[in-house]
């Protein structure tokens, strides 16, 4: 029993569909005393940016406009010190892809009302197209039309017989078969 049920399990995982994605990331930039690093960035729609002011004695301001989405997003945040105890000493953007075009953002970094460094972040399209062919492929038999019906209900017998999913069933089908024939055999003896 618990072998057909591990090969229930594995044929029903090998027939699930596969998909590939970018899982979200988290990009961090370091504002240090005289510097930032890195300075620019590439990352991708549904990011997240972090921003941490490790300089002991400064307040800075985090600002950036751009056109998104659903119109202009002007964003701010304000970093105090460094310091351990909380996080005021960070400032964090989730690049969300339905707000956030790819584009080219500018941040800059104020102290004081004074332009004190700018961070250049490109988003890129976070793309999830699906791998095909490249364009202009043909595969063969592309444009034939079967003559007549029996040759039509024959392909299509065809696609099936030798899909993926039947090849499976097929041979979960053999196994048992095998697991059953066994099972028996030592029964009789």
């Amino acid at each position: 029993m618990r072998v057909r049920t591990a090969l229930v399990m594995a044929a029903v995982l090998l027939m699930a569909p596969t998909a590939s994605a970018h899982g979200a990331n988290t990009f961090a930039f370091i504002m240090r005393n005289n510097s930032v690093q890195p300075d620019e960035a590439s990352v991708q729609q549904n990011d997240t940016l972090i921003f941490y002011n490790v300089a002991s004695d400064r307040n800075l301001t985090l600002t950036f406009s751009t056109e998104g989405k659903n119109g202009t997003i002007d964003w701010d945040c304000e970093v105090g010190p460094s310091n351990s105890t909380n996080s005021d000493d960070e400032c964090l953007v989730w690049l969300d892809p339905s707000v956030y075009n790819d584009t080219k953002l500018q941040i800059h970094i104020f102290e004081n009302d004074t332009l004190w460094n700018k961070i250049s972040v490109t988003i890129q399209f976070d793309n999830h197209t699906e791998n095909g062919p490249p364009s202009g492929f043909n595969h063969p038999g592309d444009g034939q039309q079967p003559s007549d019906k029996a040759e039509l209900a024959i392909g299509e017998f065809m696609q099936l017989l030798f899909s993926p999913q039947f090849l499976l069933i097929f041979l979960l089908i053999v196994i048992l078969g095998i697991i059953r024939t066994r099972k028996l055999k030592n029964e009789e003896e």
